[in-house]
């Protein structure tokens, strides 16, 4: 029986031309016949004609020609993925343990469910005591253990500050690497922010050898740091073959070093320090982590099956041949022939289909799902030459089975796989053990041509050229690892020019989501922007990276309140208010942020005050714009736009900045009270002073008044 065709559209030429003749009365009113002599409606018919045959021709398009205009545009459905955990292995033994990689690590009944994917020294050292900051450490010992959020090198860093981590005895085992991994808060987003890093990393540096060469991505854009271990007397000594992948803690990932000498507890009896210091830079966001843990070991849901025969090829087209055990992971499989009498025949390699293979191509395609190999029919793919005996070695696992909740892994047991590669395992006091604190991710099905198809569309309207205003906003969000929350790209000005129109020059203005209350960033935040965006602009275009200026606005009014209403109370919910409403990350009237460069109208504050709860009226109210605004031209961020009292020149901002008064007087920066403050396109608001007088009335005679100043600062 033949399989269903598929309808990708039903509707025929009646229902064509019904829909054509229907929309005539609202895109051409002044059609009025509709009969069909009318020469339009021949054309309908004529296009409903056409487009029925083309619906009849779509529908029998078959999947190999979907594939392969799936693959003119640069996409392969994917095979079923394999899981990754990263777990610590915990040693009780008096000396370390040299793991080759492969180990089958199992579950509590003993199950071998993961395999190892690098070797690594266990050391029988164990980590007790995590501390951050600098003098007066913070103890963030139970928050390790716990999987508790903690700041990586205290609430504030600064060069100087440091995450120790102590350990029961001494790290010293001469020529061993030892491995840490760290998670950070966000370390479930952190494993496609690394493949971004590094694909951006091996594309400006695989055809070309760049005359300056972009930095390390493993290098934190900002921050520089330094691994030590203490050698006694209070001195610390530079760690030996480093390998941080953690861009100064901000990203989860391996650090990988070689076992220090002489290492020595910070006070007698107590632990093993080694440190993470800062020596350069500041975050503008500290990074925050959820746990540290040592002799850390990568590892997949595949299980390693060693060289078994399969079959004898008898030279049949299409044969298929079964491993015995599925699912078997894309990838893996590795076929030997032979045939007895000395020919044999390594180089057959393994495809996901014969759609690209000619007839002298010694490949084979695999069904992961069922565990079975496929030859070739002499067309597409070579046929197994007969006489020959079938040996593969291949893995087993794949797919969303791997992804295993933590503490699922337990254990590192001495069976035959593991003591075939480690003699020695069977020889320890006490057996290793697994501590798996995350769960395992990435195991994923097979991809469905469909899902292909819907990449495929994904991929055709995704931004990766910054041409319009739009792009370049877009693209500067996702810079990868740079803590970027808002930017606003303003065409035609150049911060180091801004009394001059400039023509091809794009200036992008750019909010990191810290420190409150006005987030500002540094040059190496806005340089890092700037790096991920050359080589996506247009060779016509130039993009600049500043900072905003935040300009202070306060609010003067009285608040005339309801009887029952409790003047504290209101106080404190007005101030909420005004803070929210001008926040420049959550505030406005949709609450994505004050918009950059937009007017402050005093009806709004009104309208803002005046439905707080237990307030009946507002009266008084002006707005007063501080003289002298944060981020200006002369802070280290620096927008390059002067911003005292106004725009210094009206080219880019005609209308002025400043505070308009309530005369309707022209563009003051006085702190005088203001009807209006008009921004220029760079600015944000962040509240200044408040002067809110509180009036409530008791039985509608007496009077009390409760007045408020704050200046914020």
């Amino acid at each position: 029986m033949p399989l269903p065709k598929p309808t990708l559209d039903n509707r025929r030429y009646d229902q064509l031309v019904s829909e054509g003749r229907a929309l005539i009365p609202r895109l051409t009113p002044a059609w009025t016949d509709q009969n069909a002599s009318d020469p339009g409606i021949t054309l309908i018919e004529l296009g409903a004609w056409l487009a029925e045959q083309n619906i009849y021709r779509f529908d029998r398009v078959s999947d190999e020609a979907l594939r392969a205009f799936v693959r003119l545009v640069g996409i392969e459905p994917r095979m079923p993925t394999v899981a990754q955990a990263v777990v610590s292995v915990v040693n009780d033994n008096a000396v370390g343990v040299a793991l080759p990689a492969r180990m089958q690590l199992t579950d509590a009944a003993s199950t071998p469910r993961f395999e190892s994917t690098r070797a690594l020294f266990v050391s029988p050292s164990h980590l007790v005591s995590v501390m951050t900051g600098v003098g007066a450490l913070a103890n963030a010992s139970a928050a390790n253990l716990t999987l508790t959020p903690f700041d990586a090198f205290g609430a504030r860093p600064r060069p100087g500050h440091a995450l120790y981590l102590g350990f029961d005895r001494a790290l010293d085992a001469p020529g061993a690497t030892l491995s840490l991994y760290v998670w950070t808060q966000h370390w479930q987003a952190d494993e496609a922010t690394r493949a971004t890093l590094q694909a951006e990393h091996d594309m400006l540096t695989a055809h070309a050898k760049p005359h300056c060469p972009p930095p390390d991505w493993r290098l934190h854009y900002r921050v520089r740091t330094v691994w030590e271990f203490h050698a006694g007397g209070g001195q610390w000594q530079p760690l030996a073959e480093v390998e941080d992948e953690t861009r100064a803690l901000s990203l989860s990932g391996f650090v990988r070093f070689s076992a220090p000498t002489a290492h020595q507890p910070l006070v007698a009896g107590g632990p093993f320090f080694i440190r993470c210091r800062i020596v350069r830079g500041r975050f503008e966001c500290p990074p925050r982590l959820l746990h540290v843990g040592f002799n850390a070991l990568p590892c997949e849901h595949a299980i390693s099956i060693d060289e078994t025969g399969i079959g004898f090829a008898r030279g049949h087209a299409q044969a298929e041949f079964d491993l015995g055990q599925a699912p078997a992971v894309a990838g893996s499989v590795q076929l030997r022939l032979d045939d007895g009498a000395g020919h044999v025949q390594s180089d057959w390699t393994e495809v996901p289909d014969f759609e690209r293979a000619g007839p002298f191509d010694k490949v084979f395609a695999l069904e992961p799902e069922r565990g079975l190999i496929r030859s070739g029919d002499g067309l597409r793919a070579a046929i197994l030459p007969a006489g020959f005996q079938l040996f593969a070695a291949w893995r087993v696992g794949g797919g969303p089975a791997g992804n295993l909740n933590a503490t699922t892994l337990a254990g590192l047991p001495a069976n035959p796989h593991n003591t075939a590669l480690l003699p020695a395992l069977t020889t320890l006091a006490k057996p290793l053990t697994v501590q798996q604190d995350f769960h395992a991710t990435g195991g994923a099905v097979r991809e469905t041509l469909g899902s292909a198809q819907a990449r495929a569309f994904d991929l055709a309207s995704a931004v990766d050229k910054a041409v319009t205003l739009a792009d370049i906003e877009r693209l500067a969000l996702a810079t990868p690892s740079v803590p970027v929350a808002r930017v606003r790209a303003v065409a035609g000005l150049d911060s180091r020019l801004p009394c001059f129109p400039a023509p091809g020059v794009t200036t992008l203005i750019v909010i990191p989501p810290c420190p409150r209350p006005a987030p500002l960033p540094s040059r190496d935040l806005l340089d890092a922007v700037e790096r991920w965006l050359e080589p996506r602009r247009l060779v016509t275009s130039e993009i600049h990276a500043i900072a905003p200026s935040y300009r202070r606005v306060g609010v003067s009014a009285t608040l005339q309140l309801a009887c029952e209403a409790e003047p504290a109370a209101v106080l404190r919910s007005a101030i909420a208010r005004i803070h929210a409403f001008f926040d420049p990350l959550e505030g406005g009237s949709d609450g994505a942020g004050w918009p950059f460069g937009r007017t402050v109208y005093r009806t709004e504050v009104m309208a803002l005050l005046a439905n707080v709860a237990g307030v009946r009226s507002v009266t008084n109210l002006c707005l007063l714009s501080g003289a002298g605004a944060v981020g200006s031209s002369a802070t280290a961020s620096g927008t390059g736009i002067s911003n005292s009292g106004g725009c210094s020149c009206g080219g880019n901002c005609s209308r002025g900045c400043g505070c308009k008064d309530v005369a309707g007087g022209s563009a003051t920066g006085d702190g005088g009270c203001c009807d209006n403050v008009i921004l220029c396109p760079h600015e944000l608001v962040i509240v200044g002073a408040l002067r809110l007088n509180v009036v409530s009335d008791i039985g509608g005679h007496l009077r009390r008044s409760d007045a408020h100043e704050c200046e914020q600062v």
